[in-house]
């Protein structure tokens, strides 16, 4: 990452592992050609190599995420799909507030349970919601999809801001005890 570098992904529903990789780029120009820019340029910009196509498949959150002296974090406890970019800060988010109910609570058994209890709510709803925008950009036919893509753009941006500052809420970082 850096000021002249642009990080960028696209997901679509196909069989696994169904083209070479090195493939990829190609197609990837090819589909996207007559959508707006910036996304044409972006893709001619990128060098085949730093192409990295994988495929995405979902996982259950684990039932149980504190069990006497082991705790769950972040994707072993709660993985979620790449749509809403929360992955690894809810990860972050769970060592942060881990740690405060550790620093409440030397009885780690204790504190591991109710941490658990505190994040799953919140984790739930964003896993969720990463999966709900994930099959909307990702919905058959490849037409509807391209329309509800497209149409984010007639949504205004107060509404846009309102909803990513829930995502992005300090509210996620307030305790209990604290609250």
């Amino acid at each position: 990452m850096g000021p002249d570098l642009t990080y960028w992904f696209a997901t679509e529903r196909a069989p696994a592992a169904r083209r070479a990789p090195e493939q990829e780029l190609a197609y990837l120009r090819a589909k996207f050609a007559r959508w707006a820019e910036p996304l044409p340029s972006i893709l001619a910009a990128t060098a085949a190599d730093d192409v990295l196509r994988d495929d995405l498949y979902d996982r259950t959150p684990a039932r149980c995420w504190a069990r006497g002296p082991i705790v769950l974090v972040g994707d072993a406890a709660h993985p979620m799909r790449p749509h809403l970019g929360q992955g690894g800060c809810q990860g972050l988010e769970d060592a942060a507030i881990l740690a405060a109910f550790v620093d409440q609570d030397p009885d780690l058994a204790g504190a591991f349970a109710r941490f658990a209890s505190f994040r799953r709510r919140r984790v739930t709803s964003v896993v969720r919601e990463s999966a709900m925008l994930g099959s909307a950009v990702n919905v058959r036919p490849d037409l509807l999809s391209t329309a509800l893509t497209r149409a984010t753009a007639m949504v205004p941006d107060f509404i846009l801001m309102r909803h990513l500052a829930s995502v992005a809420a300090r509210t996620a970082f307030v305790l209990p005890d604290e609250g």
